[in-house]
Parts: structure tokens; C-alpha cells; sequence
């Protein structure tokens, strides 16, 4: 197939190049056709002109007397023996009368061309021949060639030779003898006006004639193609020179033009045709004739693919001494190792089954020692931090109770009895702590007024502040509407609150609403949080302080982790020393916080307009 696709391009592509040169060639032929007629009657009008230049140097010719009689007799004598043989001439005086004509004919002898134009522009400019077209009544349309006589650098007359186009003459036969069939020829001058034939008059100016005849303006020679009279033609021009400015112009249709060149064309096609037909046919053969033999070690491909062993009689049977029994040997020795392969990954496979399951049960082993060794160290860290915190509050209320028995009358006993209460105090808290710490958070959230959390929270711990002597500054909008369980935050801003105060002096406290989160932030002035403590802030016992339980912003963080929110510490304050934050994301759309919010926003305006 791939051979048949490959002839019919290269025959096409074949088709196509010698139909592209062929036009190319009938172009250039064409072409030559009008640069030799115009070449050849360039050659007959410049002996013309020639002839008529010897005659005006000729001593007969004198118009200066009376006498016309030598000017008749070498006119007549030129008439006969001369290339002017089937030529008028007309003698003209300086004044544009004519005074001598050959043939005598009483219309030109009685006509005058002094008034014409170019008579005058010829009396003026003296020297060079001119060539005119004019209708004449008698013989019709003529190319005139006026010769000046001249004497003396003067100009005296004219010689004019006249050729009329409707009768035998040296133009007629270039522009109609022996041009191929259906050829078209027609005499112009480069502004458009038909010379020949000689009954037809100015071309139109939109028309293709004229296209040839303003191309001729700019160039010798030259072809065109164009459409005239619904057929596709070739136009060739050439310029006639020759003190004129007469274009040879030839048309040909298209369709005369390649008419060889589509007969080789559809002989060409058929040869192809005929290639291609053989070429599948061929194709058709081979290709079963090497497909049967491909198609078994196919079928073998897939039998072993399914699994089955064992090289088929049909495979071994194409073991030869050609290429195909050269790949069916190489097939038969693939299949042996293919099936030795399989053997060896069943073997390899079962083993690592074995394996695997044996190294399953050590990572079980293995993961089961380890989740009781953390849960051993878990239950050791919190045994070592419970047994810190009893054993200090312990060996203080013992020495507490010691001094109070061996001197029970002493001022000093009511001090001690409020250390042992504080302490006592102290261990109830502690148990607190572990106590939250170690059960999950349940969160109960309902519509809670942060701002009166805040304050809430400021308000619970100003005995602290006020032992601590310390400047706490609260920012909170007037109401501030959020969902979250209250009791559970405001645990967590107290202990926020009560660590600023215990690091620092002032402590400033602020809450605001920011792309639907509730943000609660604490900063102070104290020392601040270094790299290594902002980094272990949130472990369970790591504290700072010299009574802390190390339990207090794990069990917060734990709060708000619970209700989706982020604790973050940041490196530093405004105020100099240590920064938190609690973020709580905004639950699911609720009317009833929603209408809350619109109305504080509507209170908050009004107030703002009244002030």
C-alpha cells in the first residue's frame, strides 16, 4: 500500500512539474512569438524610414522653384523600383501643401497639412522622422511615416509615405501570416489606441487589452494571463520601437495552449494508475504471504501470555534457514527462558512471602514494645511531675505543721495556718490541671459577648494584678457577638492574662473581629519567649517558672484546638516582651449571631451620629 501511495505522489508530483514547466516554456514561446514579429516589422518601418531619408537627400528634391517636375519623375521612379513599391508619397511644402503625389490622386494633391499639429511640431522640431495613424476617407485608417526634408539646417518640406492598412502592405503579413491556431493579433500604441486591425477604434480602459497596453508602457516585452471572454488567455507584447510607440500584442487561449500537455498528462495518469494497481496487488501478496507466519508466533505470543507452556507444531514447523525461521528459533529460545524466568520468580515469590510475614511479625513485636515504652515514659513524666509538686507542697506543709506543734502559742502560728491553706490551695489546682489536661475537651458552643469575656476574665484575676501592682489595658469593642463555648475561652484568656502579668508590668489585652475569625491577643512588656522556649511553649510540663505545672497553655492550646482555632506565639510585642494570639474560625452561618452583629453595627452608628 505504502508503495502504491508513494508511485501516485511521485506521479503526481511528476504531473504537476512537467505541467509547470510546459506553461513555463509556451510562456517563454509566446513571448518570442511577439518579440520576432515585433522585431520584424521594426525592420520594415526603419527601411521605410530609411528609404524616405535617402530620398530627401537625394539633389532632385528642391523645393525652393517652380519647377516639381524631377520631384514627380523620383517619386514615380521610387514608386516602382524601390522598397516603396506598394507605399503612397506626398511631397509637402514647408507651408503643409501637398505639392507631389504617387499614385496621383486628386484628394491628396488638393490636402493640407500645415493646421495639424504635428505637422507644425515637425516643422519646429526639424530633424527626426515621425510616425502618425490617421483615418483617411479613400483607403481608411494609414500609418503615415513624415520624413523632413531639410536644407541647410532648414526645414523646406516633408516627405510622407503612406501605408494603408486595409490593403497589401509590409505590417499586415507579420501580424497574420503563419501564427499557430486560434492566435489573436493586434497592432497598439502605448496610449491605448487600436492600429490593427483597422476596424476597431480606443480599447477600453478597464478592459484586458488595455491591461497589456499600459504594461507595454513600462517594459519591452512581457506576457500576461487573464480572462477574456470567460476563457483563461495568454497575452504576449513587445514593443516595435523605431521612432514609435507601437506595441505587437498576440492572444492565445489557455486551453489551445496545453492541449498536448493534457493528453501527456492523462497518458501519464493512466501509467500510474496502472503502477499503482500493480503495486497493491503485489502489496496484497506479500503482505499475506509474510503476515501467515508473523500471525503464528502472534498466537504463540498470546498462549504464552495465558500461561500455557510449550512451543506449538506450527511455530517449529517455520524453523528454516531463511529470516523467518531465524525469529521463530529466536521465539523458541525467548519462550525457554521465559518459562525458566517463571520458575525462578515463583520460587523468589513464595520465599519473600515468607519473609515478609516473618519481618510483619517483628514490626509488630517491634511497634507494640514501643507504644509501651511511651506509654511507660508518658506515665513516668507525669509521675515525676506529680511527685515534684507533692513532694514540694508536702516537705512545706510539714515544716508548716512542725512549727505550728512544737510552739502552738506563737505569733507566727496564723501566718503559717494561711501558707498551709495557700498551699493546700495549690494542690488543688495542680490536681486541676492534671485533671483537664488528661480527659478531652467537650465543647458546648452557644452565642457568647466576647468583650464581656474579656472583661470577665480581667475582672477574676485582679487580686493578681493587684499584688503584682501591674497595668492591664483592655481594647475591645463595646459588644463583640461570637459563637464559642465562654467557659472554656475564657480559661484560656485568664491563663493568657495571668502569665503577662506574672512576666511583665503592662499588659495590654485586645479583641477584634478580622475575615471571619474571632482574634484574642495578649501582650506584655516582660522578658519575652527566646528561640528555644517559643519552640517547646506548648509541650505538656515544660514551664519557666519556678512553681508552674507546665500544664496551663498545653491545656488551652487543647481548648482551641477544639474549636478549630490556632494558639500562636509570636517572637515579640509593641510592648517589648511576649506576644499571644487565639484565632477561632467562624462556625456555619447563624441567624441569631448574624442578627446580633447588624444590630450592634446599627447601635454603634447611631451612637457615633449622636455624638
Amino acid at each position: 500500500m505504502l508503495l502504491a501511495i508513494s508511485i501516485g505522489l511521485t506521479g503526481g508530483i511528476l504531473i504537476y512539474q512537467s505541467a509547470h514547466n510546459t506553461r513555463e516554456q509556451l510562456t517563454r514561446e509566446h513571448q518570442l512569438l511577439a518579440e520576432n514579429r515585433a522585431f520584424a516589422l521594426r525592420d520594415n518601418l526603419e527601411i521605410l524610414e530609411g528609404e524616405l531619408d535617402r530620398l530627401t537627400l537625394l539633389p532632385q528634391i528642391d523645393l525652393s522653384d517652380e519647377n516639381h517636375a524631377p520631384e514627380a519623375q523620383l517619386l514615380e521612379s521610387a514608386h516602382h523600383h524601390s522598397v516603396l513599391y506598394n507605399t503612397a508619397r506626398l511631397l509637402v511644402s514647408a507651408d503643409g501643401d501637398c505639392i507631389g503625389a504617387v499614385p496621383d490622386r486628386a484628394e491628396w494633391k488638393n490636402r493640407r497639412f500645415g493646421d495639424l499639429p504635428w505637422f507644425r511640431a515637425l516643422a519646429k522640431a526639424g530633424s527626426e522622422a515621425r510616425f502618425q495613424v490617421a483615418e483617411d476617407p479613400s483607403v481608411g485608417r494609414t500609418v503615415q511615416i513624415v520624413q523632413p526634408v531639410m536644407r541647410r539646417h532648414r526645414f523646406v518640406g516633408a516627405l510622407i509615405g503612406i501605408i494603408a492598412l486595409d490593403q497589401a502592405n509590409i505590417i499586415i503579413p507579420g501580424l497574420r501570416d503563419d501564427l499557430p491556431p486560434h492566435t489573436e493579433a493586434v497592432l497598439l500604441d502605448k496610449g491605448g489606441q487600436v492600429i490593427f486591425p483597422s476596424d476597431q477604434a480606443a480599447l477600453n480602459r478597464s478592459s484586458q487589452w488595455a491591461e497589456v497596453a499600459r504594461a507595454a508602457s513600462n517594459g519591452p516585452s512581457g506576457t500576461l494571463t487573464r480572462t477574456l471572454n470567460g476563457e483563461e488567455s495568454l497575452f504576449a507584447f513587445a514593443s516595435v520601437e523605431a521612432h514609435t510607440d507601437f506595441v505587437v500584442v498576440f492572444r492565445r487561449p489557455w486551453w489551445v495552449l496545453v492541449q498536448h500537455v493534457r493528453r501527456q498528462a492523462w497518458v501519464l495518469a493512466g501509467i500510474l494508475l496502472f503502477g499503482m494497481l500493480v503495486a497493491a496487488g503485489a502489496g496484497l501478496w506479500l503482505s499475506a504471504y509474510l503476515a501467515q507466519p508473523l500471525q503464528l508466533l502472534s498466537a504463540s505470543a498470546a498462549r504464552i501470555a495465558s500461561g500455557q507452556h510449550g512451543p506449538s507444531a506450527d511455530v517449529r514447523k517455520l524453523v528454516g534457514g531463511d529470516e523467518l525461521g531465524a525469529l521463530a528459533h529466536a521465539f523458541l529460545e525467548m519462550e525457554r527462558a521465559i518459562q525458566q524466568r517463571d520458575r525462578e520468580l515463583r520460587d523468589a515469590a513464595s520465599s519473600l512471602e515468607e519473609r515478609v510475614v516473618e519481618r510483619t511479625a517483628e514490626l509488630e513485636r517491634a511497634q507494640t514494645a514501643l507504644v509501651k515504652a511511651e506509654r511507660v515514659a508518658a506515665m513516668g513524666t507525669t509521675s515525676a511531675a506529680i511527685a515534684h509538686e507533692l513532694k514540694n507542697a508536702l516537705n512545706g506543709l510539714g515544716m508548716a505543721v512542725e512549727l505550728i506543734i512544737e510552739n502552738p502559742s506563737s505569733s507566727s502560728v496564723g501566718r503559717l495556718r494561711v501558707q498551709v491553706l495557700a498551699e493546700i490551695e495549690r494542690l488543688r489546682d495542680v490536681i486541676d490541671s492534671f485533671s483537664s489536661f488528661s480527659s478531652p475537651p467537650r465543647v458546648e458552643k452557644k452565642v457568647e459577648d466576647m468583650s464581656a469575656l474579656v472583661h470577665r476574665a480581667v475582672e477574676l484575676l485582679g487580686d493578681l494584678i493587684a499584688d503584682r501592682g501591674a497595668d492591664v489595658t483592655v481594647e475591645v469593642p463595646p459588644r463583640l457577638m461570637f459563637e464559642c463555648d465562654g467557659r472554656k475561652i475564657q480559661g484560656v484568656v485568664m491563663n493568657l492574662i495571668k502569665n503577662a502579668v506574672e512576666a511583665g508590668h503592662k499588659v495590654r489585652v485586645r479583641a477584634w473581629l478580622e475575615q471571619q475569625e474571632a482574634c484574642v491577643e495578649v501582650a506584655d512588656d516582660g522578658p519575652g519567649f527566646s528561640d528555644e522556649v517559643r519552640r517547646r511553649l506548648f509541650e505538656p510540663f515544660f514551664t519557666t517558672k519556678p512553681n508552674g505545672t507546665g500544664l496551663g497553655l498545653p491545656t488551652s492550646l487543647r481548648y482551641v484546638q477544639a474549636h478549630g482555632g490556632r494558639l500562636e506565639a509570636q517572637p515579640s510585642s509593641d510592648l517589648g516582651g511576649a506576644l499571644l494570639q487565639v484565632r477561632l474560625p467562624k462556625s456555619s452561618s447563624d441567624p441569631r449571631v448574624e442578627a446580633r452583629e447588624a444590630a450592634d453595627a446599627e447601635a454603634h452608628s447611631s451612637a457615633a451620629s449622636g455624638s
